[in-house]
């Protein structure tokens, strides 16, 4: 089963009923798919491609969700990493996955600035909340003006992977 698929179709087929109920957000499967969108869509034009690696090291917030259905339209894979990790845990797990884009909040940025030059494969680091930091790009930024259409039709397989999980 491709799970790119099944928030589009509730947005198609159920667009005002309840997706998300998150602290005191309230989003609908329309809303939700049109976030999903243009996350999508802005990872598109930023080069990711199916089968890279986005890591992402939050809390539960909004975003999060984003991303992880997101990377599920476009068959990249998703990489969610705990807050608690710290420089040598974060560039082992960073450079073995071969993460090419961090997703994160202002808690992490001394910590991941201070590792930069450690990460092989990182391109891109985007910071959900806070303002901007030299060499982030904010979630805000990064989405702009990306469409909320759907994606390019990416063929996606059962045998692709979507998610790395590290314990």
């Amino acid at each position: 089963m491709n799970i790119g698929t099944l928030l589009p179709r509730h947005a198609r087929y159920r667009p005002h009923h309840n997706a998300v109920l998150f602290e005191n957000h309230r989003l609908t499967y329309l809303e939700f798919n049109r976030r999903v969108n243009r996350l999508a869509n802005a990872l598109l034009g930023y080069g990711i491609q199916k089968g890279d690696k986005i890591a992402t090291i939050l809390p539960n917030c909004l975003e999060l969700l984003d991303v992880y259905w997101a990377v599920a339209r476009i068959g990249a894979v998703v990489v969610p990493l705990s807050p608690l990790l710290r420089e040598e845990g974060l560039i082992t797990l960073l450079n073995d996955s071969d993460t090419v884009l961090v997703v994160t909040d202002h808690t992490m940025i001394e910590g991941i600035d201070k590792i930069r030059p450690n990460l092989m494969f990182v391109r891109g680091y985007i910071l959900t909340d806070g303002p901007s930091s030299e060499g982030w790009m904010t979630y805000q930024d990064f989405v702009g003006t990306a469409s909320e259409n759907d994606p390019p039709y990416i063929e996606i397989s059962d045998h692709d992977p979507y998610n790395i999980i590290y314990s």
